[in-house]
């Protein structure tokens, strides 16, 4: 009975708050609108929760993180990391025992975030949520783990809202960090490889905007070439012929250290 009880609860979803509505909250919200749900988001200025009604009309907003929890069957929050230990003392004797809880907030662990929001007196489930910044055009990779108390239909409820802003997976949190560097510093990474093809490609005599909007077009390209799930080396094979120019242009990559300075990047940014 108990999990008959949690699945109604997940299905029913009277009402979802969102603690911080920035980028990533306010797109988090878009994602949950349009389907039942009752969605309340909050932020520090009423000119943030001006914009959020104004883009999402049909959600409610609020300036009072109390008002917003209260009742709430889940709480996203999607505050910045030095302001998190003021929402917690301010929300945590105001959430509701059963409550999920889904973090966004970077770095944060779910045991911390259990001890902090007194979760196991009060029943709550934990997970992080680490989404990156393509979630406002629903192209987000976001990764999701959580805690032992959670359940597997909480486990899929938290699936179905993050794929709905682009693709997600359940891994386990010591993973999370590798995760991060590949999904989320990453895009940093291709976007910074597109603008030097751009800017190689103004030395060749074509304009930046236009350079740029071919780079962008031949990444896409790329990505559609691996969808079925085939290995970049094979795509690659396939577009390489010998003594032909793209093979010297590899080698040119490799000879000034591409590969080699693309993991020493994911080195960099996997923080444990």
């Amino acid at each position: 009975m108990k999990h008959f009880n949690e699945y109604i609860i997940i299905k029913t979803m009277k009402k979802i708050a969102v603690i911080g509505s920035g980028n990533m909250g306010g797109a988090i919200a878009a994602s949950l609108t349009g389907h039942s749900d009752r969605v309340i988001c909050t932020a520090a200025s009423t000119s943030t929760l001006n914009r959020i009604k104004t883009e999402l009309p049909e959600v409610e907003v609020t300036l009072s993180n109390i008002d917003a929890v209260k009742d709430a069957d889940i709480v996203i929050l999607a505050v910045k990391p030095y302001i998190a230990p003021t929402v917690f003392k301010e929300i945590t004797g105001y959430i509701k025992p059963g409550a999920i809880i889904m973090s966004v907030i970077a770095v944060l662990p779910i045991d911390e975030l259990r001890k902090t929001l007194d979760a196991d007196s009060k029943n709550l489930q934990i997970l992080r949520i680490v989404p990156n910044t393509a979630i406002g055009y629903g192209k987000s990779v976001t990764f999701i783990s959580a805690a032992d108390t959670v359940t597997d239909e909480t486990r899929d409820f938290a699936l179905e809202i993050f794929n709905r802003s682009g693709s997600a997976f359940i891994v386990s949190e010591k993973d999370l960090p590798a995760c991060t560097a590949l999904a989320s510093c990453g895009i940093a990474y291709f976007l910074r490889f597109i603008r030097a093809a751009a800017e190689g490609s103004v030395e060749l005599g074509l304009r930046a905007s236009f350079a740029t909007q071919i780079a962008a077009l031949t990444a896409e390209g790329a990505v559609a070439l691996l969808a079925d799930g085939s290995h970049p080396e094979a795509e690659i094979d396939k577009v390489t012929t010998p003594g032909g120019i793209t093979i010297k242009g590899l080698n040119a990559l490799e000879e000034n250290g591409f590969t080699k300075a693309v993991i020493a990047a994911l080195r960099a940014s996997c923080v444990k």
